[in-house]
């Protein structure tokens, strides 16, 4: 009897622990399908509200060609033109150009450039006087011609800005420096420039070759409003002098262009001054990365394919989120400008409304997010045929002869830190550069005390 009471109490024990452990277990699977199906409702709620929000109610963006034909482009100097940029990737000792080069460049064969074009006017008077006196206007200018004197003057802008960067320096550094035309433009994949799906037009090469393109159209828009006889065509043959002026991402893309000018007998443009504004110099004022000598495609079709399942992957996954919430973070956000801004900035109090609006400007253009995106897929890649790193391009160029580099820098410029160490190190590797330090300002010392800018420059020039 006891035994038997015995195995009850067990079986009844059994039976309990049994019916805890099922009831555990079906709650806690109740619990995760719950959680899983919750998972699943937010996600495919949040996308399909993503898509409709994107396909109902997208950022406002315009086509820079829209802008154009309307007039709206946003300054008086502003010109929208196609132009094929020039090949200077010769003068980098890069290797010969490949099959697959071939086929980059031409898929980046016209490229739709907005730039900064300021006319020196009193270059304007002396052609109309010249066109009235000429005579008397070329004896003139064999009393007056100096070797020294700089006919164009040519701006890069850094990384996230445009040519608007420039805007609030550009006339007066033309009409101080006696030159007769100033030119900048926005670097492709910022600004209003065309966004290219060739990888190549998104290096620092490409936009050089840009540059020296709009100089040639300044100097066919010269020859064409001054045309005097066989004057003009002797002073076509001659070798002009250039000033070249580099901010940060952009100082790269000026010491090339130096070069490009150095190297090449059909440019004939003689790089006389060289201007570095906060250098961003890979192995001078930032880290060094290695050479930047680009990498041979493979051609095994296993490699493309699997490139092909990645690039597909990529634009899923990663582009179409990324560029979703730039653009929401950049058009939602009323103060996104302004507190990037406040850092490059040496003193935040100095920063206008009008700064701001330089910067925030082009983010109404089109595809402007998709830009960036390939500007940075462009440096990841390597897509640059150079085999000089930064160090080697500043060397080469500080050591040409007629050719005088200068650097300005910030005290306060918390971007690229050229204050201390690396401004030392500076005037120990590269003696014939000449420094100039600025201080309390940050990382765009030209935008943020004009006035200041233009003493230092035209003291040490």
């Amino acid at each position: 009897m006891l035994i038997s009471l015995s195995s009850a109490a067990m079986s009844w024990k059994q039976f309990i622990t049994l019916t805890f452990t099922v009831h555990h277990r079906l709650v806690s699977a109740t619990i995760k399908n719950v959680m899983v199906i919750l998972v699943r409702y937010l996600l495919v709620s949040s996308v399909a509200k993503l898509c409709l929000q994107e396909w109902m109610s997208p950022p406002s963006r315009v086509t820079t060609k829209y802008l154009a034909d309307n007039d709206l482009l946003p300054s008086r100097l502003s010109r929208y033109q196609f132009l094929t940029p020039m090949d200077v990737n010769d003068v980098m000792g890069g290797d010969a150009s490949s099959e697959e080069d071939d086929v980059e460049k031409r898929a980046m064969k016209s490229i739709g450039v907005h730039s900064l074009q300021y006319t020196n006017p009193s270059y304007v008077n002396e052609v109309k006087h010249e066109q009235q006196h000429h005579r008397r206007k070329q004896q003139h200018k064999k009393q007056q011609h100096n070797i020294n004197s700089i006919d164009a003057v040519y701006f890069h802008h850094g990384f996230g800005a445009s040519s608007l960067s420039w805007l609030p320096v550009l006339p007066s550094l033309t009409k101080q420096l006696g030159a007769r035309v100033g030119v900048a433009h926005d670097s492709v994949g910022f600004g209003f420039t065309d966004r290219p799906q060739s990888l190549e037009a998104y290096s620092a090469e490409a936009n050089v070759g840009i540059g020296l393109e709009l100089l040639n159209d300044v100097d066919d828009a010269k020859a064409s409003v001054g045309s005097s006889g066989e004057n003009e065509k002797c002073e076509a043959g001659k070798e002009r002098n250039i000033a070249i002026f580099g901010h940060s991402m952009g100082a790269k893309a000026a010491l090339i262009m130096a070069l490009a000018c150095s190297k090449r007998e059909d440019v004939r443009l003689n790089p006389s001054l060289v201007v570095l504004v906060a250098p961003a110099l890979e192995g001078v004022s930032l880290p060094s990365t290695g050479s930047s000598t680009k990498k041979k495609a493979s051609n095994n079709k296993i490699s493309q394919l699997l490139r092909s399942i990645w690039v597909t992957w990529r634009k899923i996954f990663l582009d179409y989120p990324f560029r979703y919430g730039l653009r929401r973070l950049v058009g939602g956000s009323p103060n996104f400008w302004r507190k990037g801004l406040a850092s490059a900035w040496g003193d935040p109090k100095r920063l206008s409304d009008s700064d701001v609006l330089r910067f925030q400007w082009p983010s109404i253009g089109m595809g402007w997010e998709q830009g960036l995106l390939n500007l940075v897929r462009s440096k990841l890649s390597s897509s640059s045929k150079s085999v000089l790193d930064d160090g080697e391009l500043l060397q080469q160029v500080s050591s040409l002869p007629n050719t005088k580099v200068v650097i300005i820098y910030g005290s306060r410029d918390r971007i690229v830190k050229f204050e201390g160490s690396v401004a030392e190190k500076v005037k120990k590797e590269f003696p014939t550069v000449h420094i100039v330090r600025m201080e309390g300002l940050g990382h765009d010392p030209y935008e943020e005390d004009v006035d200041g800018f233009l003493r230092e420059l035209k003291a040490v020039v």
